[in-house]
């Protein structure tokens, strides 16, 4: 893998650790916290096997699915409690910029299911 393929890796770990951290300063409960974090695991799975070219199979397709809804959900419910108090602008634009930054790595991981269903 290059290695702004480990860069970019690196990244998405911190922006789930953050995550985490913020979902249990936010009153989550601990599997809650967990649950996006193993959610971010499989989006940062894709990246792997979309830079080696190994392709992923239906399992990872259900997987990234559920992962995605997983975030998703966790961002409602972030933008939720950014409505109900103030945050500061930082840890706003952290945010928003942690939810953009994921997107690349989720389009990584469909590509690598299409790439195995086609060959």
């Amino acid at each position: 893998m290059p290695w702004y393929a480990w860069a970019y890796l690196l990244m998405l770990a911190l922006i789930g650790l953050a995550g985490f951290r913020s979902r249990l300063r936010a009153g989550a409960r601990l599997a809650e916290a967990l649950g996006g974090l193993a959610a971010m695991a499989v989006v940062m799975l894709g990246v792997v096997l979309f830079h080696r070219g190994a392709g992923a199979g239906l399992l990872f397709m259900g997987a990234l699915f559920l992962a995605v809804l997983v975030l998703a959900q966790h961002s409602v419910a972030q933008a939720q409690r950014m409505r109900e108090a103030p945050i500061p602008v930082g840890e706003r634009v952290a945010t928003a910029l942690g939810g953009l930054a994921t997107l690349p790595a989720i389009a990584m991981g469909a590509i690598a299911v299409w790439v195995r269903e086609l060959g």
